[in-house]
């Protein structure tokens, strides 16, 4: 003997519920302009030798920041798993020291140490972020969020910068490969 069951009429409503033939679609976009209030900062990521590998957007809104990190397909970044970090300082010196330590020089020791807010002690660091995974062709896309720091901390002193290292597991991977000092617009 048949018995009805509730899934069929809320087959139906759903069906009836799509969006019929005379909606508009909606003019949402990931690539929208930020809210109102929104405060936003940005960062070109280079490598040593100045080659263009990656974009970060830093977006603040109601106490958070939210970090966008878009890479290029052009087989620069060497696919994998790739740590990222806020630096104390916005210098992105190729073959320079490190302000605070000295020693000998590398690629982007002029960004010193990993970024610690006013405040913020502890592990993890406030500069630490999300790693980006990078796709075989070299591109990636990260959107991450945090309230560890605020623009105004990423903007006071001797301002900030970001930085991408070499792939996880590879002998690179303790690497300083792109920096970016990051500032208003």
């Amino acid at each position: 003997m048949f018995k009805p069951s509730l899934a069929a009429p809320l087959c139906i409503v759903a069906a009836l519920s799509a969006c019929s033939p005379h909606q508009e679609p909606s003019s949402a976009s990931s690539t929208s302009a930020p809210a109102p209030g929104t405060q936003t900062l940005t960062a070109q990521l280079h490598t040593a030798d100045g080659r263009s590998v990656a974009t970060a957007t830093f977006e603040f809104a109601n106490g958070y920041a939210t970090v966008t990190v878009k890479s290029t397909a052009d087989n620069i970044l060497t696919p994998g798993i790739h740590h990222m970090h806020i630096h104390g300082v916005g210098k992105c010196e190729p073959n320079s020291v490190d302000p605070m330590m000295g020693g000998a020089p590398g690629d982007f020791l002029s960004a010193g140490m990993h970024f610690q807010a006013p405040g913020h002690t502890g592990e993890p660091m406030s500069g630490d972020l999300t790693s980006l995974e990078v796709r075989q062709d070299g591109a990636a896309y990260l959107v991450t969020t945090t309230d560890a720091f605020t623009r105004d901390d990423l903007l006071a002193g001797s301002k900030t910068a970001i930085l991408l290292h070499g792939a996880e597991d590879s002998p690179d991977a303790e690497k300083r490969f792109a920096c970016g000092v990051i500032g208003i617009g």
